[in-house]
């Protein structure tokens, strides 16, 4: 008599059989940004499949079209062979045709519509007549655990559950000021929104009394893909020009995704300007800095402009037997430029760096009037005339920085707070620029300045965004801070400075390694760690990076409500001065 299979064997059989299944159809359906890439390699890199067909790159272009086609960011001859970078171009006489295989889409422009694809790892700029486009696949982080199972769960079983937390990112980290009506009123920008028949997102928005504005149209495109990704398209055009605005919106709608494939290359060779107008005391400062071997100290305290430079800089330096070279001061731009100040500091040998800031409310309040837009209507050339003039008149040279950290959703004068756009922080900076200059104002080392990371972490957001141009930048400032773990609703680590240092390195050395550095402001927090450990390793570890010539400790802190979050205070502990003590010791 044959032995029957037994229940038990079969019942497990079978819960085998469906879990392979069911990991094969996760595997099949997520669109987790983990598993995204494994079968992108999969199917474009072993199977080499291709992405997109070439009847549906060229579907609805006339039969006379031209074709270019760009590999790492050069033109090229012939078909695709090796490159990462993939891009082909194609033209007729109504449209230019853009298919991007490495951010996944075909866009229709204009004809006659240029590119550029120097920053190719991070977005497209294109440009026509009347118009410019910035192009970018971003993606959207999760908020939480029940991001992660709700939107698992949408991709794994779609008849049964929704997850609309891409949609929520995107709302809140790219466009949360723009969509505010009090900062729209306070910012005299006029903003439309509403969702295009193939479901793309798009925001419209008019700035009010234009002036000198280089456009005054905003058209934001949100392309949804079904995973955590997504498409954004920046437009910016001339409100009166209603015909081009409509094109550009039919043009948007009608863009084709598909999935991204290669590894993006940059064509960047960024080498610091020097101004031929700057005094000769200024040109032997700044060959001073940028040849010397030995790596300069600086310093900041509360209250710098009073007791911090008479009492408490003195009384540091006294405990640490060591002379600061450099002292960091603060300035809104509704503040005077501090000539005594800079009088005092420089008659006790010391270098300045002046961070001159367009808010008028120390970053305080980020829907309020933004001075960056003012500045860019042309509003405010009177004010910033006298500040240079007063800056020429003190004559001596001192390192301007402007509008650091402008790469974050906590300054006035961010992308992200200024119609999410960084081509106005570059105008504004230029701009200025060109008024010091016109003023006299010969005496100023300018310092580009961005955070380490940046808020939001959007492609279209990164600090190479908002670069101004060599002929306007003259040293690179890098700042990175152990915040510490007081802030665990932001998830916050403690970060050793080789940790933080390292990956800086890793991300401007490529792009500035021509320039000479300064750590325009860092420090540790005592919160979550050992701060004297910390400065050791510190000390330890900052003649890793040739490029940084001066190095400035931030000596206050960030406080919630009455409570130091982060104290910064060097001198917080015996220990701590103690450690930085024992440092510097080498540099005196």
């Amino acid at each position: 008599m044959k032995k029957l299979f037994p229940l038990w064997k079969k019942i497990l059989l079978a819960i085998l059989l469906c879990g392979v299944l069911a990991c094969v159809w996760e595997f099949a359906s997520s669109q987790n940004p983990y598993i995204l890439p494994v079968k992108r390699a999969l199917k474009y890199d072993i199977l080499r499949l291709s992405p997109v067909s070439r009847q549906a790159e060229t579907e609805g272009l006339s039969a006379q079209y031209s074709v270019l086609r760009y590999g790492d960011g050069e033109a090229i001859t012939g078909d695709f062979s090796g490159e990462t970078d993939r891009k082909t171009v194609y033209e007729d006489e109504t449209v230019t045709r853009l298919v991007n295989y490495l951010d996944g889409y075909r866009l229709d422009f204009p004809a006659g519509t240029a590119f550029d694809f120097t920053l190719s790892p991070l977005f497209t700029r294109a440009v026509g007549d009347g118009f410019d486009v910035t192009i970018s696949r971003e993606r959207a982080t999760y908020d939480g655990m029940r991001d992660v199972v709700e939107f698992e769960l949408s991709t794994f079983l779609p008849f049964l559950f929704h997850s609309d937390s891409v949609e929520r990112h995107v709302a809140h980290y790219e466009y949360r000021f723009l969509l505010d009506a009090t900062w729209q009123a306070n910012n005299r920008v006029r903003v439309e929104e509403w969702t295009g028949e193939s479901g793309v997102w798009f925001i419209s928005a008019v700035l009010e009394e234009p002036g000198e504005a280089d456009y005054d149209c905003y058209l934001f495109a949100t392309v949804y893909t079904g995973s955590r990704e997504y498409l954004r398209l920046a437009y910016r055009c001339h409100s009166a020009d209603k015909a081009m605005a409509e094109t550009l919106r039919a043009q948007a709608e009608a863009i084709l995704v598909f999935e991204s494939t290669g590894e993006g290359v940059y064509h960047t060779d960024y080498a610091p300007g020097r101004p031929v107008f700057w005094t000769a005391e200024t040109a032997a400062l700044y060959d001073d800095i940028a040849q010397s071997g030995t790596l300069r100290w600086g310093i900041h305290t509360q209250d710098i402009y009073g007791q911090g430079i008479r009492e408490t800089v003195p009384a540091l330096e006294e405990e640490l037997n060591y002379t600061f070279g450099v002292i960091l001061a603060y300035l809104p731009m509704d503040w005077a430029f501090p000539a005594e100040f800079m009088e005092q500091v420089h008659g006790e040998g010391r270098i300045v760096e002046l961070t001159y800031q367009t808010t008028m409310n120390q970053n305080l309040d980020l829907y309020a009037r933004s001075p960056l837009l003012n500045i860019c209507r042309g509003e405010m050339d009177g004010q910033i005339r006298a500040f240079a003039r007063a800056a020429a008149d003190f004559g001596h040279p001192f390192l301007l920085r402007l509008n650091n950290e402008m790469n974050s959703d906590w300054t006035s004068y961010s992308g992200v707070v200024n119609l999410c756009d960084p081509q106005l922080f570059v105008s504004v900076w230029q701009r200025i620029y060109r008024i010091f200059q016109e003023e006299g104002a010969d005496n100023c080392v300018w310092i580009y300045n961005p955070n380490d990371r940046s808020a939001p972490p959007s492609k279209w957001n990164d600090s190479l965004a908002y670069y101004p141009g060599d002929e306007y930048v003259h040293m690179l400032g890098v700042t990175g801070y152990n915040n510490g773990t007081y802030y665990t609703q932001w998830a916050e680590e403690w970060r050793e400075f080789d940790q933080i240092y390292d990956q800086i390195q890793a991300d401007y050395l490529p792009h500035f390694s021509a320039f000479p550095w300064i750590i325009t402001e860092f420090a540790s927090s005592s919160v979550g760690g050992d701060k004297a450990a910390w400065i050791d390793n510190m000390f330890a570890h900052i003649g890793d990076y040739p490029n940084i010539r001066i190095a400035v400790w931030f000596s206050s802190a960030d406080y919630d409500g009455d409570i130091p979050a982060r104290p910064y205070w060097l001198d917080e502990t015996p220990e701590t001065l103690a450690a930085f003590r024992r440092g510097l010791a080498e540099y005196k």
